[in-house]
C-alpha cells in the first residue's frame, strides 16, 4: 500500500511540476517581438493539405508535432510537410498517455522519433520523461496558449479566445485533425497579421527553458483565464503590445464632482506578461498607446465615468495624468502586496522603499479621451527596441 501510494504521489508530483508548471520546458519564446509558434500536434492527417494550403495562403511557417505510427503511415505528407518548409519534430511513437506510465513503453515511445523537440502526448510527465529526453539529447515541448480545437465549440468562440490569450513569444498548441482547427485559422491567422503578430517555426521563434519563475507565471495563466470568465473582463485592443484589459464595476475612490457614489468605471488590470522584457521607455510608449484602446472601450460604453486603478506604482501613473487618491487600510495592504509579488513575478523586481503600499489611482472619461484621442493606424505599429520605433 505504502509503495502505490509513493509512486501516486511521485507521479502526481512530476505531472504537477513539469507539465502543468512546465519547468524547465521550452514553452514560450521572447515577450520583446512580436513572433509567435503555430503549433499542430498528432498529425499527419486527412486535413493536413487542406491545412498546409491555408499556411501557404497567408504565407506563414509552422511547427508540425507528428505521431510516430502515423508518420510511418503517410510519408508522402511528411515529405510535404517539409518541402513547404515547416518545422516537424516527434510527438511520440503513439498517442497512447496509458502506454508512458510504464517506463520501458515510455522510452521506446520517445526513442522512435528522430526530431530535436519532443512533446508528450497531453503533455503527460512521469517520473521519467526529463531523463530519458536528456539521454535521447531531445528538449521537451510544450506551450503557453492552447488553440482548445479539440473542444466542441464554435470556431468563432475560440478564435476569439485565441486572440485574446495571444502573447508576443506564445507557442501556440493547435492539433492536425480536426475540422474546426481549419475554421479557426481561417479567423484568426489575418486578424494575426493584421494585429502585427508574425508566426514563426519553433526554431525561428527561439524558445526559452522556464525558470522557475517563468514556470509560476505559467502555472497561474489559468487562474488568470478563470478570474476573466467569471468578472467579464475584456481587453482593451487585442495588439501585442496592448497592455490592459477592463474590468466594469462600480467606482471605489472618492465623492467626485458631479459623479453619485457607485459611479460606473472600468478598473485597469495590467498585462504585466506583455510588458515584463519591455525597457522603461518602450513601456511608457505602449502604456500610452494602451490607454487609446481604453479610450475607444469608453466611447463603445457611454455609462463608463472612469478609469481607476490600484497599485504601489501611483507615483509613475500621475506621469500620465492621473490623479491619486489614499485607500483604506485593508485594500491598501492587499493591493501592495499583490503588486510587490507581481513586480516580482513579472520583472524580477523588489519595490523601492516607500512604494510597497497602494494607492487608488483614477481619470475621468473626459480626460482620457481629450489626453489620449482614440487613433487607428495604417498599420500595426512596430515592436519594441525595433529602430523604426518613434521616441517615446
Amino acid at each position: 500500500m505504502e509503495v502505490a501510494l509513493g509512486l501516486i504521489l511521485l507521479y502526481g508530483l512530476s505531472d504537477l511540476l513539469f507539465r502543468h508548471l512546465g519547468l524547465l520546458s521550452y514553452a514560450r519564446g521572447s515577450r520583446r517581438e512580436p513572433k509567435v509558434a503555430l503549433t499542430f500536434d498528432d498529425g499527419p492527417s486527412e486535413r493536413t493539405e487542406a491545412l498546409l494550403a491555408l499556411l501557404r495562403q497567408h504565407g506563414v511557417k509552422a511547427t508540425f508535432f507528428l505521431t510516430g505510427e502515423r508518420a510511418h503511415a503517410r510519408p508522402e505528407l511528411v515529405a510535404r510537410i517539409r518541402e513547404e518548409g515547416h518545422q516537424v519534430e516527434d510527438h511520440g511513437l503513439w498517442h497512447a498517455p496509458w502506454r508512458l506510465l510504464l517506463p520501458w513503453l515510455e522510452w521506446r515511445h520517445m526513442a522512435a522519433g528522430r526530431g530535436r523537440y519532443y512533446r508528450p502526448p497531453h503533455g503527460l510527465h512521469t517520473p521519467f520523461t526529463r531523463l530519458f529526453a536528456r539521454l535521447l539529447g531531445k528538449r521537451v515541448a510544450l506551450w503557453d496558449t492552447e488553440g482548445k480545437d479539440w473542444l466542441d465549440l464554435p470556431a468563432e468562440d475560440l478564435a476569439e479566445r485565441l486572440l485574446f490569450y495571444l502573447r508576443p513569444g506564445s507557442i501556440v498548441l493547435l492539433h492536425d485533425g480536426p475540422e474546426r482547427t481549419l475554421r479557426l485559422l481561417e479567423i484568426t491567422l489575418p486578424r494575426m497579421l493584421t494585429l502585427g503578430y508574425r508566426p514563426v517555426t519553433l526554431d525561428e521563434l527561439k524558445p526559452l527553458p522556464l525558470s522557475p519563475r517563468l514556470a509560476l507565471i505559467r502555472g497561474l495563466q489559468g487562474l488568470e483565464e478563470r478570474y476573466n470568465r467569471r468578472h467579464g473582463v475584456r481587453r482593451a485592443g487585442l495588439g501585442p503590445f496592448h497592455l490592459f484589459r477592463l474590468e466594469k464595476k462600480p467606482f471605489p475612490g472618492p465623492a467626485l464632482p458631479g459623479l453619485p457614489p457607485g459611479t460606473p468605471a472600468f478598473e485597469l488590470h495590467l498585462e504585466s506578461e506583455r510588458a515584463m522584457e519591455l525597457s522603461t521607455p518602450e513601456v511608457i510608449r505602449a502604456f500610452r498607446n494602451s490607454l487609446k484602446e481604453v479610450a475607444k472601450a469608453l466611447l463603445e460604453d457611454p455609462q463608463v465615468r472612469l478609469i481607476y486603478g490600484m497599485s504601489p506604482l501611483a507615483p509613475v501613473a500621475e506621469l500620465f495624468g492621473f490623479k491619486t487618491a489614499p485607500l483604506p487600510p485593508w485594500p491598501r495592504w492587499v493591493a501592495g502586496l499583490a503588486g510587490a509579488f507581481f513586480l516580482w513575478l513579472y520583472r524580477g523586481e523588489l519595490p523601492r522603499r516607500g512604494r510597497v503600499w497602494a494607492q487608488l489611482t483614477y481619470l475621468e472619461r473626459e480626460e482620457v479621451l481629450q489626453r489620449y484621442p482614440p487613433s487607428t493606424p495604417a498599420s500595426p505599429p512596430p515592436a519594441p527596441g525595433a529602430p523604426e520605433s518613434p521616441p517615446p
